[in-house]
């Protein structure tokens, strides 16, 4: 009965520390496991009543027995179970040491990841109890809980792992990029520091160069101001200076008319004005070529004192600053350009501008000087001069609506022809011939900033074949 007792009892309490760890032999497992459930229900029948302890033949007091459960007992610690007493009450803990492949036990030093996570989930497990109830729940769920338990477990530390180790190279990945970012900033602001060097020294030398020039110079430079008619004022100058120099030729054809009138003694004032530039005229032979040389001496009577301020030499300003000189100037070209010949018979010039009034007065009584004019002119010549003034002193106001001036040129007897500056009259009539030098100059020109209005000229030439009298000049067409 001894005997039976106790190999139920060593049955019964087996089941209680199942091997989770040490490898069972395929045969003999299911073997064991029937035997065990059998004696546990033999034992838990209900005609017993209540549980009563039998002593275990595991812990006999003879020391062969000693021998065989300690021979037992090394033989479990070797396949990973060790249990310091057979019968754990339940204030006791079952300390379970899993082995890995090599048989060695988690204590060292790699295995002190899984030692945590088993510990933790054995002060969360519930308490082993002596029922018959606990024990046979435990021998059926404690196994797979258990296993379940530890890999949860292990699924989540490994997660948090993976993300430990997502993070760790997010951030590392930031770090490098920033570090980049810092390189690269250091390399724009060297560039930066070398351009800001390198721009205050050229601020310098300019500042220098600009002191030295106006020490050396005693010409103050003019700046060119600018507002809002500029281009509006330099179209309407070009127009003018065409409309100018057709006003100027009918005034010439007007009295290059009259002369036949007067009589000889204009005719010889005109010849004699000539002499200085070698040209001998006749009106019999030649009266187109009257009408050019008269135009050009009429063109320098309108033009002198071009430069000077209302045409008048040693004049003052009477407006300083340079915009509004300008505005001014082209507020009297809108309000003169409109002017007619009627208007002028009612009402007079004096009425519309005093400057300008002065102005024809002025012209008139040098051309009269000019040419000997001892005659009322007539009509039709006074329109002609109206309107030979009036296109002249235009050109004025619109030369003087822009600051600099646009300046005036003239070229002078004898000068050597340049094409860019000048226009040859004659080179329609002298296709094959070359100009060589100035003879007269008919109209003046104009710089109109980087552009050039051409002045134009009667020329001498290299070849003289297919010239007239007048020593190598050639008479152009008067329109």
């Amino acid at each position: 009965m001894a005997n039976s007792s106790s190999s139920s009892s060593k049955s019964s309490i087996s089941p209680r520390h199942p091997p989770l760890f040490t490898p069972i032999e395929e045969g003999n497992e299911e073997e064991e496991y029937s035997q065990g459930r059998s004696s546990f229900r033999a034992e838990t029948t209900p005609s017993e009543g209540e549980y009563r302890h039998h002593p275990t033949p595991l812990h006999s007091k003879t020391e062969n027995k000693g021998k065989v459960c300690n021979k037992k007992r090394q033989e479990n610690d070797d396949k990973g179970v060790l249990c310091n007493k057979c019968r754990p009450s339940n204030r006791e803990k079952i300390t379970v040491v899993p082995l890995d492949n090599k048989g060695n036990s988690l204590n060292s030093p790699h295995g002190g990841l899984f030692k945590s996570v088993l510990s933790n989930l054995v002060k969360r497990s519930p308490r082993l109890s002596l029922s018959s109830s606990e024990v046979e729940s435990s021998v059926v769920g404690g196994v797979s809980t258990k296993e379940e338990q530890w890999k949860i477990a292990l699924a989540e530390v490994s997660h948090k792992l993976i993300q430990a180790t997502r993070k760790r190279d997010e951030a590392v990945l930031e770090a490098s990029r920033l570090k980049f970012s810092m390189v690269e900033l250091e390399k724009k602001l060297n560039k930066l520091e070398i351009y800001c060097h390198n721009l205050k020294s050229g601020l310098d030398v300019c500042s220098n160069n600009n002191v030295m020039m106006t020490n050396k110079s005693s010409l103050s430079l003019v700046q060119r101001v600018k507002f809002g008619e500029e281009d509006k004022v330099i179209e309407h100058f070009l127009v003018m200076v065409s409309e100018a120099r057709s006003s100027v030729r009918i005034l010439s054809r007007s009295m290059t008319l009259q002369l036949r009138q007067i009589g000889s003694k204009v005719y010889d004032r005109i010849a004699l004005l000539l002499q200085p530039y070698e040209i001998k005229i006749s009106i019999s032979r030649n009266p187109r070529g009257l009408l050019v040389y008269l135009e050009a001496l009429l063109n320098k009577a309108f033009y002198d004192d071009f430069e000077s301020i209302g045409y008048q030499k040693s004049c003052c300003n009477q407006i300083l600053n340079p915009i509004d000189r300008c505005e001014s100037n082209f507020g009297l070209y809108n309000r003169l350009k409109d002017l007619t010949w009627e208007e002028v018979l009612s009402k007079g010039t004096r009425f519309y501008s005093e400057e300008f009034s002065k102005f024809c007065d002025r012209k008139m009584s040098e051309i009269v000087a000019m040419l000997g004019w001892n005659r009322a002119w007539p009509e039709p010549l006074l329109q002609a001069f109206f309107g030979a003034s009036k296109a002249v002193w235009l050109v004025h106001l619109l030369a003087n609506s822009l600051h600099p001036t646009l300046p005036i040129f003239r070229v002078d007897k004898e000068m050597k022809f340049d094409s860019i500056y000048m226009e040859d009259m004659g080179a329609d009539k002298a296709k094959k011939l070359v100009p060589n030098m100035v003879r007269i100059m008919v109209t003046p020109g104009f710089y109109v900033y980087d552009n050039v209005v051409k002045c134009k000229v009667l020329c001498r030439y290299n070849n003289n074949i297919g010239i007239n009298n007048n020593e190598g000049l050639i008479t152009p067409s008067p329109t």
